[in-house]
């Protein structure tokens, strides 16, 4: 079975939300404004892109109300399992990035096969990007958020992003190791990545759990 993409459920909330809304305006005579999205905060640089929680604690993913470790926890996504005892992280949608962190706008777990419905959260928040993660739809690492940029490394089916460092619009740059159980990988360009990693920038970051992303 494969995962709904997270944004269709963010969009069927909007469509609900908008048609109430457009409901309520009728049965008043009045034409129904469409809602104004929430500005940034000042100094966020915006993007649009979804990830996977990857913290794997007993307590899960901290959502915090500021960019920083020791801001209030406004909730926390721990990784699930579901009836069929496998492990499920919640999908996140990011829009924007301070210094590492990322700004979410709504959380989901994307598999209803739980004996008892996990919660979801629906606002914004913080979250660390060294605790994020994603599949890869392209199939190298670019050295900057430009399909025409050089490639850094070659990505393979069982690679995903191990952080998040940076993103720009649907492009986000991640940290990915150079081996996993089944390959290994050279870099073709040096970066700033620790030994053992690289770091580049992938467009259109994937969050289905259940099947690769492909090219």
């Amino acid at each position: 079975m494969k995962h709904a993409n997270p944004r269709s459920a963010w969009s069927g909330v909007a469509v609900a939300t908008a048609l109430a809304l457009t409901l309520s305006a009728q049965s008043s005579g009045v034409l129904a404004e469409e809602p104004q999205a929430k500005p940034l905060p000042p100094g966020v640089a915006a993007c649009d892109i979804d990830a996977l929680a990857n913290d794997h604690t007993r307590e899960g993913l901290n959502i915090r109300a500021e960019p920083r470790a020791d801001s209030a926890i406004l909730g926390r996504l721990p990784v699930l399992e579901n009836r069929y005892h496998e492990k499920v992280a919640a999908e996140l949608h990011v829009i924007g990035v301070r210094n590492g962190w990322f700004l979410i706008e709504g959380a989901v777990y994307p598999d209803n096969d739980f004996p008892n419905r996990p919660s979801v959260y629906g606002g914004r928040g913080w979250v660390s990007g060294r605790l994020l993660s994603t599949q890869f739809h392209m199939t190298t690492l670019k050295a900057a958020p430009d399909e025409n940029a050089a490639d850094v490394v070659d990505v393979v089916d069982d690679y995903g992003a191990t952080a998040f460092l940076d993103c720009k619009g649907d492009w986000v740059r991640v940290e990915m190791p150079l081996s996993t159980k089944n390959n290994s990988v050279t870099p073709k360009l040096p970066s700033d990545a620790p030994k053992g990693f690289a770091r580049g920038w992938t467009q259109r970051p994937c969050a289905n759990q259940r099947t690769t992303c492909g090219g």
